[in-house]
């Protein structure tokens, strides 16, 4: 997100809010992406205690918020997916006004996972597959064409204000 919004010449700072980065005041950003992947149903700790720290800065620019998440990749989910990650966030983070949001399909490779996990998101997997077909170690459900319009109508919404 970071090389295509720089390609498109937007300065760009990406803060790694999970390695206990420093981050400036949101407020002196034209715009904040913030972004989660989701663990057990949730957005992660990180996102989550960034913007419960920095509401009131959030709440004085631009905001746009994304989920990586597996439901991405399975049209029947995806509307749920939608509900729960993001539309919700304004709900359970009032002054939160996010001006555009993304679901994104994820990435799983099964050797990254402890045994429990692996069975877990296989097992799911497997139902959405048809019989006999073979489960490959590793499942890409990233559309970047998608990622790439997002980030640039961001830009150039930002270049229009």
């Amino acid at each position: 997100m970071g090389k295509t919004a720089r390609e498109l010449g937007t300065q760009v700072d990406v803060i790694h809010l999970e390695k206990g980065a420093r981050f400036p005041e949101p407020e002196e950003y034209d715009l904040v992406i913030i972004g989660s992947g989701i663990r057990m149903g949730e957005w992660t700790k990180e996102p989550l205690e960034f913007i419960e720290q920095k509401m009131e800065s959030l709440s004085k620019t631009k905001v746009a918020l994304f989920v990586v998440s597996g439901y991405a990749g399975n049209p029947d989910k995806v509307a749920e997916a939608q509900a729960e990650y993001l539309d919700s966030m304004p709900t359970k983070y009032p002054g939160l006004s996010p001006i555009s949001t993304a679901l994104i399909g994820g990435v799983f490779q099964f050797n990254k996972y402890n045994l429990a996990i692996r069975a877990l998101v296989k097992n799911i997997i497997k139902d959405q597959m048809t019989p006999g077909e073979e489960l490959p170690e590793k499942l890409d459900f990233r559309n970047w064409d998608m990622i790439h319009d997002w980030i640039k109508g961001l830009v150039e919404g930002l270049q229009e204000s």
